[in-house]
């Protein structure tokens, strides 16, 4: 059922637009842009990223359209531990597909980069978590279009995620957001919720040529 709201935005459901999420999400891969170089297996780190949300949880994410334009989309999920489940088999099939490439030579020296980054930064939030009382059942991801992003399709999206969260019980969900050094801390805070960690992002950092946290923020309904 298509949902209308200001300014134009239309919130129509996940199962719909699986082509145009997978687009919006290559072309916003680094913070709003494109990564920039072909990455070996984006295929297959493109299912660990969305295809849990698009086939398990798809009832209740949603995509924003303006002038019939896919402009973001919002993934939730409500069962973590059937998503960690799965998440670690989707993770080690793309563990041996990489590994796979790099003893035969075939793994370019950008995507060889990019995998041990992200492998570190990996690390990073699994031991982050182990240290957090997060007492939450559901989290999110939120993807918006560069040129869209300064309120109204993001309003739109969090006011989506908040009514499917409380249909299912639930008080509290945690997301993750990269954000250069300082910038907007503040004013996620005051929108979103609290911060409760901020990490480096190893990888995003190595490619933008300056420093970008990961921060995690827990939002309390």
């Amino acid at each position: 059922m298509s949902i209308i709201l200001e300014h134009q935005i239309r919130l129509e459901p996940l199962g719909q637009y699986e082509s145009e999420v997978h687009h919006l999400f290559h072309e916003t891969f680094l913070m709003g842009r494109p990564l920039g170089f072909p990455l070996d297996e984006v295929g297959l780190y493109a299912e660990l990223s969305l295809a849990w949300y698009l086939t398990n949880a798809a009832h209740l994410g949603a995509v924003a359209i303006r002038d019939n334009e896919v402009v973001g989309y919002a993934l939730v999920c409500t069962d973590p531990v059937a998503y960690d489940e799965w998440l670690a088999k989707v993770a080690k099939k793309l563990t041996r597909r990489v590994f796979a490439r790099l003893v035969t030579l075939r793994l370019s020296a950008r995507s060889r980069k990019f995998y041990r980054l992200r492998f570190l930064d990996s690390l990073t939030v699994w031991k982050s978590r182990k240290r957090l009382p997060i007492d939450v059942s559901a989290h999110v991801h939120m993807n918006i279009k560069e040129g869209e992003r300064s309120g109204a399709v993001a309003l739109a999206l969090l006011g989506h995620i908040d009514h499917v969260c409380r249909d299912h019980g639930v008080t509290s969900w945690i997301g993750e957001i990269n954000a250069s050094l300082g910038s907007r801390e503040r004013a996620l805070a005051r929108v979103l919720g609290e911060i409760i960690a901020i990490e480096p992002n190893r990888t995003f950092t190595d490619l933008v040529g300056h420093p970008v946290n990961r921060l995690t923020v827990r939002r309390d309904l």
